[in-house]
């Protein structure tokens, strides 16, 4: 049986593309650009915050990246927690782990000031550490972040899966060598997932337990 759990946040644990399309959609109109559907931003996200940008703005617009992301950065702090929530299902997943005294940390490329008020705000007193986007290391799917994560758990990486909800989360198990678990709910699918290699995937929640207690 696993000890621990590594968690994507985005896609993964909350949905959050409502805001993350939101924010970004105003920083377009403030530069008179056009904006998109919410939808097609489960494309755009994944990759941190300057690949969303550079997606949203396209080759033709990169002049105005720097201006844009601080624009971003700005406006989604005051508005990230304004439609994101924990998907169906996660909160008694989470309360199933603790209870079986499983350590849990998140690796996200979320700026990391962002994810861990997410994370403190919907998951208090929850997570051994959160390894967000910062100077220090590389963001996924390079794996340094993820052995920060195992060091803070103390834990062996046999011991441990890996979840997310796209090949970035599944390439970053990959490299770290820990078994790597794909979710549908989240932004990408199950073609993403499978194409990428997760050593398992699932459609709800509970089928990790499941995973966990083999």
């Amino acid at each position: 049986m696993k000890k621990g759990c590594i968690f994507d946040l985005d896609g993964t644990l909350v949905n959050s593309i409502e805001d993350l399309a939101i924010s970004t959609n105003e920083v377009l109109k403030r530069h008179h650009l056009p904006t998109y559907d919410i939808s097609q931003y489960r494309l755009f996200v994944g990759n941190g915050v300057k690949k969303l940008m550079e997606r949203a703005l396209g080759p033709e617009h990169l002049d105005l990246l720097e201006e844009c992301l601080n624009d971003f950065q700005l406006i989604y702090r005051q508005h990230c927690l304004d439609h994101t929530l924990p998907y169906p299902g996660i909160e008694d997943l989470i309360d199933n782990l603790k209870e079986k005294g499983m350590k849990m940390a998140v690796v996200t490329n979320k700026p990391q000031a962002l994810a861990v008020k997410i994370v403190e705000t919907l998951f208090p007193d929850t997570f051994v550490a959160v390894y967000g986007q910062q100077d220090l290391y590389p963001i996924k799917p390079d794996p340094q972040s993820t052995y920060l994560a195992l060091m803070a758990m103390k834990l062996d990486k046999k011991d441990c899966l890996f979840i997310g909800d796209s090949q970035v989360d599944i390439d970053t198990g990959y490299n770290a060598e820990i078994d790597s678990i794909g979710v549908t709910w989240g932004f990408r699918g199950y073609q993403e997932l499978n194409d990428a290699g997760a050593d398992d995937i699932v459609d709800k929640p509970a089928q990790i337990m499941e995973i966990i207690q083999r």
